[in-house]
């Protein structure tokens, strides 16, 4: 199957964002940010794949971000 339906939770039960591939990769992009545009914090992720035919699956994710710079401007 194609299509695949990726929900991706923040570990408190916070919706973060929901992702839609329809395309015959066997990867998808996420730039990061939730469904605000807003980059997202560090910490632990838990992300639901539904893959269709194939099955689902469950990950968890931990995410570092780099605190931001602002002297290197």
């Amino acid at each position: 199957s194609q299509n695949s339906n990726n929900l991706v939770v923040y570990v408190k039960g916070t919706f973060v964002r929901k992702l839609k591939k329809d395309d015959t990769m066997t990867s998808i992009d996420w730039d990061l940010k939730n469904n605000f545009g807003i980059p997202i914090a560090s910490g632990l992720y838990i992300i639901h794949i539904d893959a269709g035919d194939l099955g689902e699956k469950v990950l968890k994710w931990m995410g570092i971000m780099r605190e931001l710079d602002l002297d290197s401007f």
